[in-house]
């Protein structure tokens, strides 16, 4: 009985000790699982959502259904559920329980609503692409100057008499161009009347450009219809020395880098006298256009994230030629140099909000002889800004900050035929401040609310700005937008030089429209637009060099529709866009009798460009296409003014784009074509005085100096 008792005993140990072994090792086997699916707003499974258990290392990411599971050891620990563009969520998972987690989208998300109304950018930073900067280089017609490629845009004028940005119904003067944020005043060459000219600023110098066609930011004022953002280059990653040898000229640069610095120098000349000595001209040259520019730029990041960028321009240029008033040779001789200088600073304050000041001067100094008259100008422009961007919260950005842009204009003046001489020069600050707010009350839904306030005390006046925008997503790849603003200018020194007593000119904008598709494949924008003109200068005659009742008495009207579409997927390896503009404006203004069309706008606008890349040959090919309507003028004599119309703006260039090496360093060899067809581009007739003593005034035509022009360049990247 003992040995069967202890054996029993012994059985029944071994027996316990087994059940609770396999007790161990089912439970180490089976640990607790949790299971779920995450979706989204619309019931859509997220795939690759991330799944942790908080305070542990157990988690896991859901799979193409949108499900998980999850075996841990902490069945009672909070699970933290986040993905990109959507708010992270933590759940306390119940047991025995499959668990379905819906996930809000974030208002800040990559795939949120952004505000575009009147605007197209360019560039990596910006969403809303439609040009890359690459294209200011490869658009046929542009001859590398950005203008050039913005003009393919809708609500830009083609301008074959003037080559400066005309957007949506208004003057060239109502287009301010800004670099980082900044006031460059000078954007352009010398303007000659109906001459055209072109950008200051070489396309490579920037990584990418704001337009804004209208309803723009608060943050920006005095421009009554547009504004261009010139974005420069951040730190370079490479040393690399480039030389362009030209037609027109050469071009060469240099760039030193280093770790969170880099340096570029860039110098050019350009020469027009062997080109002009091939063709027939117009006009007769003595010299034709030579100038020389040199930039430098420096760029450096501090240890902070604090970034400091330099950039600075300057040129030098000549120009002189006989033209043909009535019966009067009339000598033409400009020259002037032009220097401007950008310095600014962005260094963050806290984890999310940043300090962005900058610096920017343009000095600019001509001399402008044309017959008797006699015209040395010398202007001083300076701006400098102060802003704090800053978030609220998760869906609110504040922007807010001041400016002063500081204005000296002198002109001195003399007529050898009529021994006038005068001398004028306007001093001025215009002091600003600013307050914008975007607001995200979700990923669909976005407004951008702001104030602008600006006092110039050469006017003695003040101006209060406000201003809204909206946008809506309507779908995944869809965007409704709407804008509207009051935007103020102060009139141009041709007028204040004559009075002191006058006012910012002012127009209204009203904006809508509609945006769909993706930019990487095909985008289609529409937008119609209406500004209201107030306040702008008139004058009943200009004589005895003298503006005759000058005042602030004119208004006018610009309403039309914009349509613009891009493609870069329908044909292989073919990109395109096609845009077209209509507008209907008028002005009662300046010396105008009555209401009318300027003489500077088409009714009808249509470009389309293409670029097709042949791969075989490394060769690119493009065409630019643009049909305007006739603009309208005054004849002397007709009983209605603006009664005529030129005839119809037909413009057709072309390039070509060679990929090549020249010894072991990239080449691009470069040729382009305008007005291939031979077009005569009369766009009107101006109406001038004798530069006698008669009193007679004469109808001068507004045509291109030569009717077609080649360019052919090579373009050598040597990397150091």
């Amino acid at each position: 009985m003992s040995i069967k008792c202890k054996q029993s005993m012994v059985s029944k140990v071994i027996y316990t000790v087994f059940l609770v072994l396999v007790s161990i090792t089912q439970h180490m086997r089976s640990e607790p699982i949790i299971k779920g699916i995450v979706v989204g707003s619309d019931n859509s499974p997220l795939i690759g959502v991330n799944i942790t258990l908080k305070g542990t290392y157990d988690g896991t990411i859901t799979n193409t259904a949108g499900k998980f599971e999850i075996e841990t050891n902490h069945p009672e620990a909070i699970l933290v559920v986040s993905y990109i563009g959507y708010k992270t969520k933590e759940v306390l998972p119940p047991h025995n329980r499959f668990l379905t987690i819906v996930l809000k989208e974030s208002v800040t998300s990559l795939n949120a609503v952004t505000i575009t109304a009147g605007t197209f950018s360019a560039g990596d930073k910006k969403r809303a692409t439609v040009l890359e900067p690459l294209d200011i280089y490869t658009t046929a017609g542009s001859l590398g100057d950005i203008n050039g490629a913005l003009k393919t845009l809708p609500g830009t004028q083609p301008a074959a008499d003037d080559g400066r940005l005309l957007v949506r119904g208004g003057e060239a003067s109502e287009t301010k161009v800004l670099v980082d944020g900044l006031l460059a005043a000078k954007p352009y060459y010398s303007k000659v009347p109906d001459l055209p000219t072109r950008g200051r600023f070489a396309p490579s110098l920037f990584s990418g450009t704001v337009f804004s066609t209208g309803g723009y930011s608060a943050e920006y004022g005095q421009a009554l219809s547009s504004i261009l953002i010139l974005e420069s280059n951040d730190i370079a990653v490479e040393e690399i020395t480039s030389l362009s040898l030209m037609s027109i000229g050469l071009e060469a640069s240099k760039t030193w880098a280093a770790p969170n610095r880099s340096t570029s120098l860039g110098l050019s000349y350009t020469n027009l006298a062997p080109y002009f000595n091939m063709t027939n001209n117009r006009l007769d040259w003595i010299k034709p256009a030579e100038a020389g520019n040199v930039n430098l730029m420096h760029r450096q990041k501090k240890a902070n994230g604090a970034m400091f960028k330099c950039f600075s321009t300057f040129d030098f240029g000549i120009q002189e030629f006989n033209t043909v008033v009535g019966s009067n040779k009339v000598n033409i001789d400009s020259e002037g140099g032009n220097g401007y200088i950008n310095i600014s600073y962005v260094t963050p304050i806290s984890a999310a909000s940043c300090l962005k000041s900058g610096l920017a001067t343009t000095i600019n100094r001509r001399r402008e002889l044309a017959s008797s008259n006699r015209t040395l100008n010398t202007e001083v422009y300076s701006e400098a800004r102060l802003s704090i961007h800053q978030p609220l919260s998760e869906g609110i950005d504040l922007k807010y900050g001041l400016a002063d842009a500081f204005t000296y204009y002198q002109q001195d003046y003399s007529n050898t035929l009529t021994d006038t001489e005068y001398s004028t020069n306007i001093r001025d600050h215009i002091a600003a401040l600013f307050i914008e707010s975007e607001i995200h009350l979700s990923a669909q839904l976005a407004l951008r609310p702001g104030l602008r306030y600006e006092y110039s005390s050469y006017l003695n006046q003040s101006s209060l700005s406000p201003r809204f925008a909206v946008a809506c997503k309507t779908g995944k790849n869809s965007l409704l937008t709407a804008a509207w603003g009051h935007y103020f200018q102060s009139p141009q020194n041709d007028y204040l030089k004559y009075s002191s007593s006058l006012q910012f000119e002012k127009a209204t904008h009203y904006l809508i429209g509609y945006q769909t598709g993706s930019l990487a494949k095909r985008l289609f924008r529409v937008e119609g637009y209406y500004k209201n003109y107030e306040q702008l200068i008139s004058y009943n005659s200009f004589t005895d060099y003298q503006f005759q009742k000058l005042a602030n008495k004119g208004n006018g009207f610009a309403k039309g529709i914009d349509i613009f579409y891009r493609d870069k997927q329908t044909l292989k390896r073919t990109d395109f866009w096609l845009s077209y503009s209509y507008i209907d404006t008028q002005r009662h203004y300046q010396d105008y009798p009555k209401s009318a069309m300027p003489s500077f706008i088409a009714e009808h606008t249509f470009s389309a460009v293409g670029k097709y890349f042949m791969g075989t040959i490394n060769t690119q090919v493009g065409a630019t296409w643009t049909v305007a309507s006739g603009r309208p003028y005054h004849r002397n004599g007709d009983a209605t003014f603006m009664n005529q119309k030129a005839p119809v703006y037909n413009d057709l260039s072309i390039n070509l784009s060679y990929l090549t090496t020249l010894g072991d360093h990239q080449t691009i060899v470069h040729f382009s074509f305008s007005n291939v067809l031979g077009r005569n581009h009369l766009v009107g007739y101006r109406t001038v005085s004798s530069p006698d003593k008669s009193g007679d005034s004469y109808q001068i035509p507004l045509l291109p100096d030569i009717k077609q022009f080649l360019f052919l360049g090579i373009f050598i990247s040597i990397n150091n």
